[in-house]
């Protein structure tokens, strides 16, 4: 089913400065924070498939090796960077992104990419996303003298995200430093918790901490409105512990009286729970997901994710995304592959008799850009 004609919102990425990319583009395919062999990331199938593709779209000779392949992308790369990446942008339907502004980041990686600047870069819309964790990340790294001040700074950061850089939307990466079971803390709780934390550095008040400063950013959500994304499912590894980062967590804390009407998105769908995250989406009124990182990383599973995702899943409550980083393939991969891979579930349905050629083509929409423009209030849409 071709649905490269529909529109497409990328619901999560992170801008990226390539004069700050010095690894083999091909390691950006595996999710690991290590630096993999060659052998490794050279015999992965999406890694095999985007050179291939890729082969075709800068007009490599016929039978040129992988690496010959990659020598050539680095060659145009590194000689224009910004005509190469509107050259793989042009080639796609893309036509805004949501950024991550969080990574990269002077707290993370010591440098952040001016918005404007990637805009003309990737040449569509950019709306921004704060990402709270860098103002977590600040706390834990200078540990102010009492609590309150801590407070004082994620306050004080919320109120510049939503006055001065016009965000979108919220994000937690949580579940990489203490897990998606996020439970309720009162301040007094908070508090002490923070006292004990600066003598003893513990990971009961790590977590108690945590907890507390993320209920904090769903509360500012839901008083300016804002959707917020928690990252769910597989990561950067060795910083991720798989087991702590199943949405099926959250199921209590999103069932709390105070959160349930708080527009929560799933990123990456949870992968590779993923019929878990479809289950919360269709029993939640407040939960949606993106297949955003299946479509660039996972390769074949994309379709089955897909697949699963619709067991339980409203089509409105799906986006789409690549979660793209560090260089243009990221994106591009996931929106010419993502796109394939999202008409051959579609299509599966359609000859399995579950949905018509015309809802397909409903879903695809929706999926695509129509349930974003909805849930992120995309300026100049409904």
């Amino acid at each position: 089913m071709d649905l490269s004609g529909i529109p497409i919102i990328d619901v999560h990425t992170h801008p990226f400065d390539p004069a700050k990319d010095d690894a083999d583009f091909r390691t950006h395919f595996i999710m690991s924070l290590w630096s993999p062999p060659a052998s490794v990331y050279t015999n992965t199938i999406v890694v095999r498939k985007l050179i291939r593709e890729l082969a075709k779209l800068i007009g490599a000779p016929l039978g040129s090796s992988q690496d010959e392949i990659a020598d050539l992308r680095n060659k145009l790369y590194k000689s224009d960077s910004k005509a190469y990446t509107q050259r793989l942008m042009r080639s796609t339907n893309i036509k805004t992104m949501l950024v991550d502004t969080g990574f990269p980041h002077e707290e993370f990686t010591g440098y952040s990419v001016d918005l404007k600047v990637f805009s003309d870069l990737v040449q569509c819309k950019i709306y921004p996303i704060f990402r709270m964790d860098t103002s977590i990340f600040k706390i834990f790294k200078s540990m102010p003298a009492t609590f309150e001040e801590a407070f004082d700074i994620t306050e004080k950061d919320f109120e510049k995200a939503i006055k001065f850089d016009k965000v979108i939307a919220f994000k937690s990466i949580i579940a990489y430093q203490t897990g998606l079971e996020i439970f309720k803390h009162t301040d007094k709780e908070a508090s002490e918790a923070y006292n004990r934390f600066k003598k003893n550095k513990n990971t009961a008040d790590e977590k108690i901490l945590r907890d507390y400063f993320c209920v904090m950013g769903l509360r500012k959500a839901k008083e300016n409105n804002l959707p917020m994304q928690f990252h769910t499912g597989l990561g950067s590894a060795p910083d991720l512990d798989l087991r702590v980062a199943n949405p099926i967590l959250m199921q209590y804390l999103l069932a709390d009286e105070e959160i349930r009407d708080i527009k929560v998105i799933l990123t990456h769908s949870g992968y590779p729970f993923t019929t878990e995250t479809g289950y919360m989406t269709s029993i939640y009124p407040n939960v949606y997901c993106d297949v955003t990182a299946i479509n660039s990383y996972y390769g074949i599973a994309g379709k089955k994710a897909i697949l699963e995702l619709f067991e339980f899943a409203p089509a409105n409550r799906i986006m789409f995304g690549t979660d793209g980083a560090l260089i243009p393939e990221t994106y591009w991969f996931g929106y010419t592959q993502g796109v394939k891979v999202l008409g051959d579930a579609l299509e599966e349905m359609v000859t399995s008799d579950w949905i018509t050629a015309g809802e397909a083509i409903e879903f695809a929409e929706k999926i695509l850009y129509k349930n974003a423009e909805e849930i992120y209030k995309i300026p100049g849409n409904k």
